[in-house]
């Protein structure tokens, strides 16, 4: 299982051309990918977007891709002499130094470096598209890796959680036929007081008949079998390598629906506590679950 949210970065570096890569993902309801990269790889952008869309399946991914030519420590270089005397005869005309010869070249380089050219190895483009695409590998590899961090963290809390919801389950279940009783004797007890002025009498039957119709509108016994069901299902999908966040989803709404049918029947004032804290447990595991691929 893994979670939605995720960084990755790496750089690597061929023939004083640096490539860096970052990538990092956030929720979202489906797979949406932003590439920012030079123009000059635009040609290989829809094979970095498959190598994204063949390890994701759901989230916002932003792609940072930036080549840098690292030429601070190349020996390959000429001088422009002519743009090196201008930017002299500036300083000495400003001036700054009596003459030419006593600007220094720290002077020079202050004013401006583009006297000092570089020569650039050329580098092919098939070597640049495999230094983008090996370096993207990377990124999207650490990206994954935290992604299934932070999933497995979320698993544990929602294992954690689905515990706490079957201890709530197992009360309603334990309690549900002690409703009924308690119901029966204070029926029992509020015909006994209407009728003690009055020479009227009401046979057992009738009470017991009264019963039944109760239990039978506030039986949540249906609800229950299906609740534990959900749960099991839940349980087992949190354990399933692959993307889940969907299947997820429609159980927490069914897990839902049995909730409310089983507050909207009860009569105990114990039993709706649980309820309360069934819904509000659940309420938990849904914002946990946006946040699963």
């Amino acid at each position: 299982m893994k979670s939605m949210t995720g960084f990755g970065r790496s750089s690597n570096m061929i023939k004083g051309l640096q490539c860096t890569v970052e990538i990092k993902s956030v929720n979202s309801r489906f797979l949406d990918i932003n590439v920012r990269s030079p123009k000059e790889l635009n040609h290989i952008e829809h094979i970095l977007r498959k190598l994204i869309k063949d390890t994701i399946h759901r989230g916002k991914v932003d792609v940072s891709i930036i080549l840098e030519r690292q030429i601070e420590d190349s020996n390959d270089f000429s001088v422009n002499s002519a743009l090196k005397e201008q930017i002299q005869e500036l300083l000495v005309k400003e001036g700054f130094y009596p003459s030419m010869a006593e600007v220094p070249l720290q002077a020079v380089l202050a004013i401006s470096k583009d006297w000092i050219q570089y020569k650039e190895e050329s580098i092919p483009e098939e070597e640049i598209d495999s230094l983008v695409v090996n370096t993207t590998k990377e990124a999207l590899d650490q990206l994954i890796h935290m992604r299934r961090d932070e999933g497995g963290n979320i698993q544990q809390a929602l294992l954690d959680m689905l515990s706490h919801m079957t201890t709530s389950i197992d009360y309603i279940d334990d309690h549900k036929i002690d409703i009924l009783e308690t119901y029966k004797v204070s029926l029992e007890g509020k015909i006994s007081d209407l009728l003690a002025s009055k020479d009227v009498s009401i046979s057992e039957d009738r009470i017991l008949q009264e019963v039944a119709i109760v239990a039978d509108k506030t039986d949540v016994t249906e609800e229950i079998v299906r609740f534990r069901s959900h749960v099991v299902q839940l349980g087992n999908t949190l354990i399933q390598d692959e993307p889940i966040g969907r299947k997820l989803d429609f159980i927490i709404q069914e897990m839902n629906r049995e909730i409310n049918t089983i507050g909207s029947k009860a009569m105990d004032l114990s039993i709706t506590d649980r309820v309360v804290q069934l819904k509000c447990e659940l309420e938990k595991v849904r914002e946990q679950v946006q946040n699963i691929e």
